[in-house]
């Protein structure tokens, strides 16, 4: 199965913008590690796992069954497109003097991981894109689905892990004036880059 540049270099954008910025899982991370310890977080990123995965699921076979030469199709393809752009005004607009994590948190477990993702709102959104933008760049079908999943859950994970371990200098490092711009900047960037590239091969 060949599997189109243009759709991993998209995936790993998007899955870039939300590794390194704050959203409801890297903060639930951090904040219930500083408070309950990291080895608290095991059975927490377990259900997120799980949860990440169903998301993926629910979302890549209901764009599957949606005729990619429908006008609806590619509404949404134009969508998607659009969502990287204001994702990439968004992200340089982003408070980064202002972010903070949340210090009063109660011990979670892997059922609150799994019912996080179902009202995280950011991931719905991602992953919408995702499958909408490079389903059938890796691919089409359960297979395309399945694969994209893998990836994006497997990084997910790892970014958890990362958040868990490190979470508070991470921070740190977006906070920091010149370090955090810089961080904020090249990601916004790679954005508009994927977005464009988006736009002329639509036009073509």
């Amino acid at each position: 199965m060949a599997i189109e540049t243009e759709a991993i270099f998209g995936l790993l954008t998007i899955l870039a913008v939300g590794i390194f910025t704050p959203g409801p899982n890297n903060i639930t991370a951090i904040s219930h590690s500083a408070v309950h310890g990291a080895r608290s977080n095991v059975s927490l990123l377990i259900g997120m796992v799980i949860g990440f995965v169903m998301v993926h699921l629910i979302i890549g076979t209901t764009v599957e069954r949606i005729d990619k030469d429908s006008m609806l199709f590619t509404f949404l393809e134009w969508f998607g497109l659009l969502f990287f752009v204001l994702l990439g005004v968004v992200i340089l607009r982003i408070p980064i003097e202002q972010l903070s994590v949340d210090q009063d948190i109660q011990r979670l477990d892997f059922r609150h991981g799994i019912m996080l993702q179902f009202v995280n709102g950011k991931e719905w959104v991602f992953v919408s894109v995702i499958m909408i933008e490079f389903l059938q760049g890796f691919g089409g079908g359960i297979k395309g689905i399945l694969l994209i999943t893998t990836i994006t859950t497997t990084a997910g994970l790892l970014a958890m892990i990362l958040w868990t371990m490190i979470g508070h200098k991470l921070m740190d490092t977006l906070r920091h004036e010149r370090r955090g711009k810089i961080m904020i900047r090249s990601l916004a960037g790679a954005i508009f880059l994927f977005a464009g590239l988006g736009v002329v091969r639509q036009l073509l």
